[in-house]
């Protein structure tokens, strides 16, 4: 009888993982508040449309499309590809190609996943940032307001208001060379203790475009179109 019971607990154990996984499929985790030259796993975005995890994103050359995602926000420039995932509570926009952002805190479940690590709020403060991607491996960060964190394999690095870098992952022979002298650093913000980033400070002035066209996004109004 033990045996019996066992078995149709570890039955019923099973039938509910798959329902909570059916459910997460199904629940939208965001919805979209500008639309404008963007699809929507293919189809054209709408205005109030739902967004869920597994979802492809996509801006054509003069689009952009943002989305409500708990009390924060994100967004994709033009000419951008991202899509949707979720892990676990958290919602990440895995970028490939393009410009994305986001407008949140430290508690909305949302980051930016890319090739060189995943950036999030770093605080409880509210954070304006964004991620383009250059090259598969290379990436400019900005932070326009508040604090972000970028993190890879265990290590971390705090991006500060109002700066901007250009983002890339050291080469072994780069990672294992010996460290420059203090006040000889050739990297404008330097490296991550393991080595693994290379940081290089990019002149505000190169990312003013970009910036406006964030600050047009997150000015608007949620309520509005």
């Amino acid at each position: 009888m033990t045996l019996i019971v066992r078995k149709v607990a570890i039955a019923g154990a099973v039938a509910a993982l798959s329902v909570a996984a059916t459910l997460a499929a199904v629940i939208p985790t965001g919805v979209v508040s500008v639309a404008q030259g963007a699809n929507v796993d293919g189809a054209q975005a709408a205005l109030g449309a739902n967004i869920y995890a597994g979802d492809l994103l996509s801006t054509g050359e003069t689009g952009i499309l943002r989305m409500r995602i708990g009390t924060g926000q994100m967004f994709l420039l033009a000419s951008s590809d991202a899509s949707m995932t979720q892990d676990h509570q958290r919602m990440d926009l895995l970028i490939r190609r393009g410009t994305a952002g986001f407008s949140a805190t430290a508690n909305d479940p949302l980051e930016i996943d890319t090739p060189i690590g995943t950036l999030r709020p770093a605080d409880d403060g509210r954070a304006y940032g964004q991620v383009s991607m250059l090259t598969p491996n290379v990436v400019a960060i900005t932070s326009y307001q508040g604090n972000l964190l970028l993190t890879r394999n265990g290590e971390s690095r705090t991006i500060e208001a109002g700066k901007s870098y250009r983002v890339s992952l050291a080469t072994n022979a780069a990672a294992g060379a010996p460290p420059a002298p203090a006040g000889q650093q050739p990297r404008g913000a330097g490296s991550s203790a393991s080595g693994q980033w290379i940081f290089d400070a990019i002149v505000a002035g190169g990312t003013a475009g970009a910036g406006l066209a964030l600050w047009f996004v997150l000015s608007e109004s949620p309520s509005k179109p």
